[in-house]
């Protein structure tokens, strides 16, 4: 593959969309992380990565927001003019650029399989909804250029239909919760693949930078949240909730205990209810 770009457009005002918010759906968090920086994540994790990567706002955002990916926010002045202002920030040696629609979180393998394929193609949902572009810059710039994405879309041949476990976008609350209990999905998976034991995984919430150590126990009802650790062989019992702590190894946490920002010490037992930290 020759050189490429990563553009992530996060344009739709709060207003834009039905998820009664203040906040641009884009921000919103999800396991932990705002919905654009699963999808920067995800093109980052594309092989071989792009050389550059750039997120298409309509106001100004703070790249520490994301926290992770290196991407650079680009705030354009006319929202239906963002392709001439991203190709202009994109300087020479690029010719094939994916943009991605930033409320599109549980892209992945769909990705894989457009960027892996010819040029010049779209990747849309099971309803018809536009969820990335594959393209030439050559060809974005002839045809894109003071036009919204969805129209240049038209004119680009569509891809093969994107995963449908992946192939949606979030619009409302009803799809972020659908997000959410995906995302928790892969990452319980990822735990388990490394030794980590879940009893009843589906009722579990786990954020995306929680560690957790081998031969590990996990209850139900269990939330581990910011950059929680915890160690090997221990045990989390039913509704814990523990945010931003460090638990040792062979602990026991013995069920409904609130911890935050606190560490307990290697085989430690706290009993039912105790509370460690500030709320």
């Amino acid at each position: 593959m020759a050189e490429w770009a990563g553009a992530v457009v996060a344009l739709r005002g709060a207003s834009e969309d039905a998820i009664a918010s203040r906040l641009p759906t884009y921000l919103h968090p999800l396991a932990g992380r705002s919905l654009a920086w699963h999808v920067l994540t995800a093109v980052v994790a594309l092989e071989p990565a792009p050389r550059q990567l750039r997120l298409v706002t309509g106001t100004p955002v703070d790249p520490a927001v994301f926290g992770g990916p290196p991407v650079e926010p680009i705030a354009v002045k006319r929202k239906e003019a963002w392709w001439s202002e991203l190709s202009q920030s994109l300087g020479d040696g690029i010719d094939r650029v994916l943009v991605v629609d930033a409320a599109a979180p549980m892209l992945s393998r769909s990705l894989t399989a457009l960027t892996a394929g010819p040029l010049d193609r779209v990747l849309r949902g099971q309803d018809g909804e536009l969820l990335a572009i594959w393209a030439s810059r050559e060809l974005l710039d002839r045809i894109a250029r003071d036009q919204r994405m969805e129209d240049a879309a038209r004119e680009i041949a569509t891809a093969s239909p994107a995963d449908p476990a992946e192939a949606f976008l979030v619009r409302d609350r009803a799809a972020l919760a659908r997000a959410s209990v995906m995302i928790r999905d892969r990452i319980v998976r990822r735990h388990m693949a490394a030794g980590v034991s879940f009893l009843l995984p589906d009722t579990v919430y786990v954020d995306v930078e929680v560690v957790i150590g081998r031969d590990t126990v996990i209850y139900p009802g269990v939330v581990l949240e910011g950059e929680t650790q915890i160690g090997a062989e221990t045990v989390v019992g039913p509704g814990c909730r523990v945010i931003d702590s460090r638990v040792g190894n062979g602990v026991e946490l013995k069920g409904w205990n609130y911890l935050v920002g606190t560490t307990i010490r290697n085989r430690a037992v706290l009993e039912p209810y105790v509370r460690r930290g500030f709320d």
